[in-house]
């Protein structure tokens, strides 16, 4: 296991960090004739990814100890639907909070589960629409046909909080940056450069414009890089682009909190490039060709 607390288990900080970038909290209602209110509801905790980050899908169903792990095609989904496991998930979620707005999800998610827990769902649906009409991106269009006086539950704020211990954030952005990070090798044309090519580095997070406050705070713990915003798109992206800084703080930051998955093995071609270019080896032939070589082999293009 490559990031693991001494006694074996994943950090629960990362699993928060990684929860945070990756999961989703669903209360789910439709139509069922056998129930009594002719609706049924469920919810559900899960992970979509990459079939090629299955290990990592793994771990987390070990850690959590409960739910089931799916693949199709491409794709790996860890989903947990009983109410013992997702007690689970409430409790680990109670002690190592999220930090993005995933925690409003989480305080609604909660609130339905307790409603369930008492069987409410089975007399009376409407305070569970409500909090489903909060949830996510609201209440599909053949509820809001099925359910026109709908109340929305007020939405609770999340909060980053600073007060954690340094580690225990450190392990978090880990954790989100491993599902929302992207280690990126930039190769452009340049008329200054011999060989008629520039290559640079760039360490790039993205995530909604809502969640500007977290952002700036993974900027505060790095201490360098910078936010944009894209007001079209409601996409906020931090990244860091100056050389130093790649290798002064990004490289060390990660080889002290380790990634996992595809994203460990992007970072390790990362390095690779980083240290060609520290050597300058990109400015030869050779060295670019093996700089163009890693990149090919990078992100979406890695089998």
């Amino acid at each position: 296991m490559k990031y693991s607390t001494s006694n074996g288990k994943l950090n629960p900080y990362w699993v928060t960090g990684f929860c945070d970038a990756e999961s989703s909290f669903q209360l789910v209602i439709h139509k069922n004739p056998k129930m009594r209110l002719r609706w049924s509801v469920r919810l559900v905790f899960s992970i979509h990814l990459s079939v090629k980050d299955i290990d990592v899908l793994y771990l987390v169903q070990k850690y959590f100890g409960g739910g089931n792990i799916t693949i199709h095609k491409d794709n790996a989904n860890f989903q947990v639907v009983s109410m013992r496991d997702l007690l689970k998930i409430i409790e680990h979620f109670n002690l190592y909070p999220l930090k993005t707005q995933k925690h409003s999800d989480f305080i609604l998610f909660k609130k339905a589960y307790d409603l369930i827990s008492n069987k409410e769902h089975l007399v009376n649906l409407k305070n569970l629409v409500n909090i489903r009409a909060s949830m996510n991106k609201g209440l599909p269009e053949r509820l809001l046909l099925e359910f026109p006086n709908t109340k929305p539950e007020i939405r609770p704020e999340p909060s980053f909080n600073k007060n954690v211990k340094l580690f225990d954030i450190n392990s978090w952005i880990a954790g989100f940056v491993d599902g929302e990070g992207c280690f990126f090798v930039k190769v452009s044309k340049s008329k200054t450069h011999r060989l008629g090519l520039s290559v640079s580095l760039n360490f790039i997070v993205v995530q909604n414009i809502r969640d500007m406050e977290l952002m700036e705070e993974i900027k505060l713990r790095f201490g360098c890089g910078s936010i944009t915003i894209n007001e079209s798109s409601a996409v906020i992206r931090y990244a860091v682009t100056k050389l130093s800084d790649i290798q002064n703080i990004i490289i060390p930051f990660f080889e002290k909190y380790p990634l996992m998955g595809d994203k460990a093995r992007n970072f390790e071609d990362f390095k690779k490039v980083s240290d060609l270019i520290t050597k300058k080896s990109h400015l030869t032939p050779e060295g670019l060709n093996q700089v163009l070589t890693i990149k090919t082999n990078m992100n979406f293009n890695r089998k």
